[in-house]
């Protein structure tokens, strides 16, 4: 099976904990609720759906936020369960969470500029920082304003390898991986 499938089948695991910051809905140790929320970024119908996930484990609608013209590919929720990130091919769109509903709200200044085809991206476990996994070669780093969820560009892109597809940070924030597609090697920093 190629890494691109793999992607794929872990990607509604990876989505539902990362809504979850305790793996469970609970509040996270943050003394907020966090509703239980999935979130799938749709690239065919070009919008974010979010679904509540009931006592049973059964997904319920709650809506959809339109992203048309632009193309998701990859979503991450922030460690607190406060914002949501989605990669498109017109760059990166913010969004906060509803604490009650799950609701998400496009943040003012979205879409943000990334590099060429941004395609994943990954929230720091500590919140503050946001990485983007560009298929042009390259990975984009950005300061998240903790009141707003905006985006400020640290810096320049970095190079990494080869059609870079899927990103992640160590459970310590110390170090950043990047798998590259086409080159069939992962970066780090």
């Amino acid at each position: 099976m190629t890494t691109r499938m793999w992607s794929w089948l872990m990607l509604p695991g990876l989505l539902l904990l990362s809504g979850c910051p305790d793996g469970g809905g609970g509040d996270g140790g943050l003394g907020n609720p966090v509703p239980p929320v999935a979130y799938v970024a749709n690239s065919g119908s070009s919008n974010v759906s979010a679904y509540t996930i009931n006592g049973t484990g059964a997904l319920v609608s709650a809506g959809t936020v339109s992203l048309a013209p632009s193309t998701p590919s990859s979503l991450a929720v922030s460690p607190n369960g406060t914002f949501a990130y989605v990669a498109t091919n017109n760059g990166i769109f913010a969004f906060t969470i509803d604490a009650v509903t799950g609701v998400l709200t496009m943040v003012t200044g979205s879409p943000f500029s990334a590099g060429t085809n941004p395609n994943a991206v990954t929230v720091s476990p500590n919140g503050q920082y946001l990485y983007v996994a560009n298929g042009g070669g390259t990975v984009s780093a950005y300061t998240i304003n903790p009141t707003t969820g905006g985006l400020t560009s640290i810096g320049a892109a970095v190079a990494a390898g080869t059609s870079p597809s899927g990103v992640t940070v160590s459970p310590n924030g110390f170090f950043l991986y990047v798998s590259n597609q086409g080159s069939n090697d992962v970066s780090a920093y």
